[in-house]
């Protein structure tokens, strides 16, 4: 199970990482049986609210579901304490296999990260990176954003997003 929840989060938070838009909704279902385990997570985007987003999944084993369902509340509970935002959707499934005193607990959930008001001190190729993201989604129209306003959330001088506007190949 834990094999078939890594990868299909990890393709899901790769696509994640490049799709604009916030999670509105989450669906998804795990099965295990003799062939395999199976993942499937399916998101509805909202691509008018720009937002880091990520899906999270823990699954523990316990003596029982009470004591898997407290493991991994545990853990997801320390990887949501990591981020700063809203969870958009929450999957829980409980999977008893025909062994005595073994119970599983499977928790998926979809977070929509919050957007600082101030970036603070990035990296430049970081900042480079997060300036050409938001000018693509404004069709790479440099004079659709306040540069006073940019270099004030980045804390760097207008000069210096100047600069990093021609190095993105964008004239102002």
């Amino acid at each position: 199970m834990k094999k078939a929840l890594k990868q299909a989060a990890a393709e899901l938070n790769e696509k994640l990482a490049k799709a604009q838009g916030c999670i509105t909704r989450m669906e998804a279902r795990v099965d295990s049986g003799l062939a395999g385990a199976t993942a499937r997570i399916a998101l509805t985007i909202d691509e008018s609210d720009v937002r880091p987003k990520c899906i999270l999944w823990v699954n523990e084993v316990g003596s029982s579901e009470r004591v898997a369902l407290i493991r991994a509340q545990e853990r997801m509970n320390t990887q949501l304490a990591k981020l700063r935002g809203d969870v958009a959707g929450f999957y829980l499934k409980f999977i008893n296999p025909p062994l005595p005193k073994r119970a599983y607990a499977t928790i998926i959930v979809a977070v929509n990260e919050e957007v600082p008001k101030k970036v603070g001190k990035l990296s430049m190729g970081e900042r480079r990176e997060r300036l050409a993201a938001v000018l693509r989604l404004l069709g790479n129209d440099s004079k659709a954003i306040n540069l006073a306003q940019v270099a004030k959330a980045f804390d760097v001088s207008r000069d210096t997003i100047y600069n990093d506007l021609r190095e993105l190949g964008i004239e102002r």
